[in-house]
């Protein structure tokens, strides 16, 4: 039952983790079938698990972000950030937290856009923002593209991102039964290049929340305003007061 619970979550655990849960339960299964010291035995499947469970509570954690100067980001996103067509006449997350919080944003988000064509629009843009927020990857499975593709596509993306002095968090994704592996790739790739990971409950929360979304995805405004909560929670202990930005930070705001 745990086996099949951890499947239906998806849980991007490491292939060590799924090894220790395994002989825990053959451990148990086995001391009381063979009649071996079960106490011992439950012991150690119980330290094991706990350890299993330390590794996955940092991922549990929402990110700090350091102080900077300039109440200024970019969004990096898909269709859940940049809506999900020309119809779609909602108020943007990005363009809430720019007109309610007074952020000069640059919204790099775009319907449709996978971790491989964001990392290729990079090409053509130029970041200014000390922080970066990254809202990517479900077209990625949900699209049908495989593992690796996502891989090298992420892996450029959060290499052309992360510069020195800029901070970068992602959001983690709530992958569907069996999609695993893509989560494990997006921890590893934000290990990597030293991306803070947005707990994945956080965009469930937002998406599965009454009246967030039209098709159990994409946001209205309800689910557009909630999301600025969120990203605002994480924002505002790392902006500067309104007012004290240094001079040419262009709070005057961008595009949302």
């Amino acid at each position: 039952m745990g086996l099949i619970g951890l499947s239906v979550a998806a849980a991007p655990l490491p292939i060590w983790a799924y090894a220790v849960i395994l002989l825990s339960i053959v451990a148990g299964w086995g001391a009381s079938r063979f009649g071996a010291k079960a106490a011992t035995a439950t012991a150690t499947s119980a330290l094991a698990l706990l350890g299993v469970g330390l590794h996955e509570a940092r991922y549990q954690i929402m990110p700090v972000l350091a102080e900077v100067r300039d109440r200024q980001i970019a969004v990096i996103g898909d269709s859940i950030t940049a809506g999900h067509g020309e119809s779609d006449l909602t108020r943007k997350w990005p363009a809430i937290l720019r007109d309610r919080h007074g952020v000069a944003v640059e919204d790099l988000s775009k319907a449709g856009a996978t971790a491989a064509s964001a990392a290729k629009g990079l090409e053509q843009a130029s970041i200014a923002a000390p922080v970066v927020i990254v809202e990517i990857g479900g077209n990625d499975f949900l699209g049908g593209g495989s593992v690796e593709d996502f891989e090298e596509g992420l892996d450029a993306l959060l290499k052309a991102v992360c510069k020195p002095g800029r901070q970068v968090a992602m959001f983690e994704l709530p992958i569907p039964p069996l999609y695993e592996r893509f989560g494990r790739v997006q921890r590893t790739c934000a290990s990597r290049h030293g991306v803070a990971l947005i707990p994945k409950r956080i965009l469930l929360s937002v998406i599965e929340a009454a009246d967030a979304t039209v098709d159990s995805l994409h946001l209205t405004q309800q689910g557009h305003d909630r999301m600025a909560a969120v990203v605002w929670a994480l924002l505002e202990p790392a902006m500067p007061a309104a007012g004290q930005a240094e001079p040419g930070d262009g709070t005057g705001g961008a595009g949302g």
